[in-house]
């Protein structure tokens, strides 16, 4: 893997000599001691060559000497500037380097959608793992509301199958799923018409063996049945961001 690492390394160093990750390093070397303090725990990536050797050398891992391939700099470009500031070891810098292995790798390169690396910088550490464990099954989700007057109320989840212990913010399992909606990733959808739920009243009708009983007609609720799951896009970006095999972990 030396001849392919020493070509990703060719790589990266002609990037960094581009205006907006020369810019970056500028900034970082003048910080006083209020950027200290405001980037104290940042690893300044683009300074440390050792982090980058790191970095290209999971990339090397993921692709063949003879599929290496000029990467595409729209999509390369920003990946250098995120990894400023991204832990090589993290999920997220797992998906940047599995995208960066696409772009370079000729039997994978019509995977790397110049989006990804937008969509990825938006992502919070949660939603990484969202994605991940989307990538590898569907969860059901049940809720159930109240009828009051004419209008639903009270949704609560009765039943979840996401690993919640997964995330930091279990919580904002929700929310997460809403903003992977609007990055047309993911999201939470019915999978049948509402089971309506009724009172404990009943009535009767017929006699013997043709008895039958009813509820009482008035209905209290309903349940709604919903899965979580990716997109086709989504799908798409999994295959070429998210990688297949991570130690997914709630992190402190």
């Amino acid at each position: 893997m030396s001849k392919a690492k020493d070509k990703l390394l060719l790589e990266v160093y002609k990037d960094l000599a581009q205006p907006s990750v020369w810019e970056i390093g500028k900034i970082l070397q003048g910080i006083t001691k209020v950027g200290r303090f405001a980037f104290a725990g940042f690893d300044y990536l683009a300074m440390k060559q050792d982090r980058w050797q790191k970095f290209l050398e999971i990339i090397g891992t993921k692709v063949d000497e003879e599929n290496l391939i000029d990467a595409q700099p729209q999509i390369v470009g920003p990946i250098i500037e995120s990894m400023v500031y991204t832990d090589v070891e993290s999920l997220i810098g797992e998906m940047f380097a599995e995208l960066l292995a696409r772009s370079i790798d000729k039997t994978n390169q019509d995977k790397a959608h110049p989006a990804f690396p937008q969509i990825i910088r938006q992502l919070s550490h949660d939603e990484a793992v969202i994605l991940f464990l989307l990538k590898k099954k569907v969860y059901k989700v049940d809720q159930k509301w109240d009828l009051i007057g004419n209008r639903s109320e009270n949704m609560k989840t009765i039943k979840e199958e996401f690993p919640l212990d997964k995330l930091n913010y279990p919580d904002n399992l929700w929310i997460y799923m809403e903003h992977l909606n609007n990055l047309a990733l993911a999201g939470t959808w019915k999978t049948q018409n509402d089971i309506p739920l009724y009172d404990n009243k009943s009535y009767t009708e017929g006699s013997g063996a043709l008895q039958v009983s009813y509820p009482s007609g008035k209905q209290t609720g309903g349940i709604v049945k919903s899965e979580r799951r990716l997109t086709d896009f989504g799908r798409l970006f999994a295959n070429a961001c998210v990688p297949d095999d991570y130690k997914v972990e709630s992190q402190p």
